[in-house]
This record gives structure tokens, C-alpha cells and sequence, in this order.
């Protein structure tokens, strides 16, 4: 883990230089707003509330007062963990999720998606579910006696653990997306997942 004691962001170039864009496009932005018909001040108000969201959502990414993520959410695994992973059985899940990701990246996975309570704002969540698209040499791999997807067969095999699944091919992954997007709140209302970056 880094040490962030000494680390000044303000002395960095690149602080002036996101801090002039960050300027520019709230400028953008409030005249956007003037254009619509907002007076100054309500202009001023929504350019503000637009980037405190933004900012708010850097930090939790389940906006307040909602249950679920936005419709997709693609990170790394470092932001996983500090969305998420903020409770012993959170520490517990992300474990399982830091098992998977590394399988993942060892046999060349595509994608590796999340879902379950865990990627919720659920306090206490029961499970975390995954689904990894395989590569497309996953079988030669087999074939040739890889380690690691021998080790991933075997985990998708044995069902241990059972929230594992595999997607053989693009269309296979969006069936998952589909199914684990799905809520069981009768207004037929979709959640949110998250795509972890693996590369």
C-alpha cells in the first residue's frame, strides 16, 4: 500500500492542469444551463449539484437513498475494494472476488462481472456472484494442462464456490447480464452490475 502522508497533489503539473479543465467544463456547463432558460443562480445551483454528484459518486458509487449501482459500473479491483468491502463480511466476499479476478487474469479471461448483496448498499450482504467469460483458447489450455484453468474448471465443476459461473462467448455473457440484472421488485425495476477491469 502507498504512503499518501507526503503526497501533495497541488505540486504535481498535472493538478493545474485538470484544475483548468474542471473550470472550463463547469463553465460549459452552467452556460448550458443559461441556454435552457435557468436565471444565473439556478444555473450556478445545477452546475454545482452536478459536480458534487460526480465527486459523491467517486467515493460510493450507489447513489443516496437507492438500493442498487447504475446500470453498469466498470472498475479495477482496488475500487471494488473500497466500495464494497468495507465490513468484515464485506472482507470476507472481497476475498472470494480477489480469488476470481486473479484466475481470471491468469487464464486470459474476457470480462468478469459482479452481482449479488455484495454490490449493493445491502449492510450485511449475504453473497457475492460472478460470472467470468472465458477466452477463446480456454480448451487448449485445459488441453495443454494449465494450472490455473484447471483450477477454474475444477471451481466451475464442483460448483465450490457456487456463485462462480463461466460465459463460453459473447452472447452467452449477456444472457447472464440479463439474468443478474433482474430484481424481484413486481415493478420489474433492473439493478445494476459491475464489470471488473481485468487488463
Amino acid at each position: 500500500m502507498s504512503d499518501t502522508r507526503d503526497f501533495e497533489p497541488r505540486r504535481d503539473p498535472r493538478f493545474a492542469r485538470l484544475q483548468a479543465e474542471l473550470a472550463e467544463a463547469f463553465e460549459l456547463l452552467v452556460l448550458k444551463y443559461l441556454q435552457d432558460g435557468f436565471d444565473s443562480t439556478t444555473a450556478m445551483d445545477e452546475g454545482l449539484g452536478r459536480f458534487e454528484a460526480f465527486i459523491e459518486r467517486a467515493f460510493d458509487p450507489i447513489p443516496k437513498g437507492e438500493r442498487y449501482i447504475p446500470p453498469i459500473l466498470e472498475c479495477s479491483f482496488a475500487e471494488v475494494s473500497r466500495w464494497f468491502g468495507q465490513s468484515s463480511r464485506r472482507q470476507e466476499l472481497l476475498g472470494r472476488v480477489r480469488k476470481w479476478i486473479e484466475l481470471a487474469i491468469a487464464v486470459g479471461a474476457k470480462r468478469l462481472l459482479l452481482d449479488g448483496s455484495f454490490v449493493t448498499a445491502k449492510a450485511d450482504p449475504r453473497d457475492v456472484d460472478a460470472v467470468i467469460l472465458l477466452p477463446d483458447d480456454f480448451g487448449d489450455k485445459l488441453d495443454n494442462d494449465d494450472p490455473h484453468a484447471a483450477e477454474l474448471r475444477q471451481n466451475l465443476l464442483t460448483r465450490q464456490p457456487p456463485e462462480l459461473f463461466a460465459a463460453e462467448d459473447e452472447n452467452d455473457w449477456w444472457n447472464w447480464f440479463e439474468f443478474f440484472s433482474r430484481t424481484r421488485e413486481s415493478t420489474g425495476r433492473r439493478k445494476g452490475l459491475v464489470e471488473v477491469r481485468l487488463r
